[in-house]
C-alpha cells in the first residue's frame, strides 16, 4: 500500500467548518482523506483533522494580548514570524519529518511555513485564497499599520516566489502575481455530497403561496453588512419578494438585527449540514462583493466560497458588485450569474423582481448554474487539481 503524502499544514486558515476558506480547506483534508496532514497553528485545537500542533503564545503575548497593547503587539509579531521561529515548533516540525511544507499565506504563520521549509529542506505549496494584509475584515486590534502592510504584502511575494508549487483561488488572484513557473487555479471546493442528482427536486420547487424568496449565506459585516442592509430593508417592504440572510459575523446595530429577525429576514448563524435545507428550499440565491474602493484588490482577487454551494441547486443566482470583482467575472464568462453591477440597492431590487416574474431566465440561469457546478466547479474535479499537482510536485522532488 502506497504510503500517503504527509503535509505540515501551517496558517491561521484551519481546517473546519466555521466559514468560507476554512471549510475548503476541511473539504481537502477532512472530508477526502488522500493526505497525511498535521496542522499547525495559534488555531489548531479548532481544527479537525486528527494531528494537529498548537503553536504555543508567549506568557508575555498572552498577557498583553487583550490590553491597549495589543495591536502594536500583533504587528510586532507579523515582522518577528518572517525572521524567528518558536524553538518548540521547529522540534515539533523536525519529528514530524513531512514531505512538504504547506500554508495559505496569512499575516501570522506564513513566515514560519518559508522558514520551516528552508531549514528542512522540503517543497513549499503555497495556496492564496486572501490578501490578508489588504483585508478590510480583520479585527482593529488585529489591524497591521500602513508600513506593516507594506512589509507583509512583500512577503507575499516573497513567499509566491519562493514557492515550488503555487495554488490560486481565482484567476484575479493568478493575474495578481507574477507568473510562476507551476502555478494554478484551484478554486474554493463545494460539497462532495452536494451533487445535481441527489437534489431534491419536489422540496426545492417554488410555490405561488409564497414571494420569491432569495437566500444569502455569508460575511454580513463590513462593506458587506452596509450592502446588505440596503437590500434588505427594500425586501422588507415588498410582498413579491422575501430575503433569508444567514450571517457570519455581526455588522448590523442591535435595532436593525431585531427589526429584520421580526420580518423573517435576519436569521441565525447555520451550519452548512442545516443550511442545505434553506439552499433547496429557496428561490434563487445573492452574493455580494464591496464597491469601496480600498477593497478593490480584495474583491478582484478572492473567490466567493458561497457560490460553490448554491450553483449545484441549479437556481438563479444574482450577483452584485462590480465589473472587476472575480464574482462578476466568474458569472459573466459562465453566463452563470444574473449581475448588478452599480452600487445601488434599488437596481438589485428591481432586477430580482423582474426575474421572479420570469420563468424563462430563471430556467437559463438555474441550469447554466447546475452546469457551472457540474464541470469547473465539480468538486471532485477542483480536488483531483491539488491532488495531482502535490503528487506530480513530490514525484519531482524525488
Amino acid at each position: 500500500m502506497t504510503r500517503k503524502i504527509k503535509i505540515l499544514y501551517i496558517s491561521s486558515v484551519i481546517p473546519d467548518t466555521s466559514c468560507g476558506a476554512h471549510i475548503a480547506i476541511y473539504r481537502h483534508f477532512v472530508a477526502k482523506n488522500d493526505f497525511d496532514v498535521t496542522v499547525c497553528s495559534y488555531q489548531a485545537a479548532n481544527s479537525e483533522t486528527n494531528s494537529k500542533y498548537i503553536i504555543p503564545m508567549s506568557k508575555l503575548r498572552t498577557r498583553l494580548q487583550n490590553t491597549r497593547f495589543s495591536r502594536l503587539l500583533w504587528n510586532l509579531h507579523y515582522f518577528l514570524s518572517w525572521k524567528f521561529i518558536p524553538k518548540e515548533l521547529l522540534s515539533f516540525a523536525k519529528e514530524s519529518e513531512p514531505d512538504i511544507i504547506m500554508t495559505v499565506p496569512d499575516n501570522i504563520h506564513s513566515g514560519f511555513a518559508l522558514q520551516l521549509s528552508s531549514i528542512l529542506k522540503k517543497p513549499l505549496v503555497v495556496d492564496l485564497q486572501d490578501l490578508f494584509p489588504l483585508s478590510q475584515f480583520i479585527s482593529d486590534y488585529m489591524k497591521p499599520y500602513g508600513l506593516t502592510r507594506r512589509f507583509l504584502l512583500k512577503q507575499f511575494f516573497n513567499i509566491h516566489k519562493a514557492a515550488k508549487l503555487a495554488f490560486y483561488t481565482s484567476e484575479g488572484m493568478k493575474e495578481f502575481f507574477p507568473d510562476h513557473p507551476n502555478g494554478h487555479v484551484l478554486y474554493p471546493i463545494g460539497d462532495f455530497s452536494n451533487r445535481p442528482l441527489d437534489i431534491d427536486k419536489d422540496t426545492a420547487s417554488s410555490t405561488t403561496e409564497r414571494p420569491f424568496t432569495i437566500v444569502y449565506a455569508g460575511n454580513c459585516y463590513g462593506a458587506y453588512g452596509r450592502m446588505l442592509l440596503k437590500f434588505a430593508k427594500l425586501v422588507k417592504e415588498s410582498p413579491e419578494l422575501h430575503l433569508k440572510i444567514f450571517p457570519v459575523g455581526k455588522g448590523w446595530s442591535d435595532k436593525d438585527i431585531k427589526i429584520m429577525t421580526e420580518a423573517g429576514i435576519y436569521q441565525k448563524f447555520t451550519p452548512f449540514e442545516e443550511l442545505k435545507k434553506e439552499l433547496a428550499a429557496a428561490d434563487a440565491f445573492l452574493t455580494v462583493m464591496s464597491f469601496e474602493p480600498p477593497e478593490k484588490p480584495f474583491v478582484s482577487t478572492s473567490f466567493t466560497t458561497k457560490w460553490l454551494d448554491y450553483a449545484p441547486y441549479g437556481k438563479p443566482i444574482f450577483v452584485w458588485g462590480p465589473e472587476y470583482s472575480s464574482a462578476y467575472i466568474f458569472a459573466k464568462k459562465h453566463n452563470s450569474g444574473i449581475t448588478t453591477t452599480i452600487d445601488d440597492a434599488q437596481e438589485l431590487f428591481l432586477s430580482c423582481l423582474q426575474t421572479s416574474k420570469d420563468k424563462i431566465k430563471q430556467n437559463e440561469f438555474g441550469n447554466n448554474a447546475l452546469k457551472a457546478a457540474s464541470s469547473i466547479l465539480n468538486p471532485e474535479n477542483i480536488h483531483s487539481v491539488l491532488v495531482n499537482q502535490i503528487s506530480r510536485l513530490l514525484n519531482q522532488a524525488n
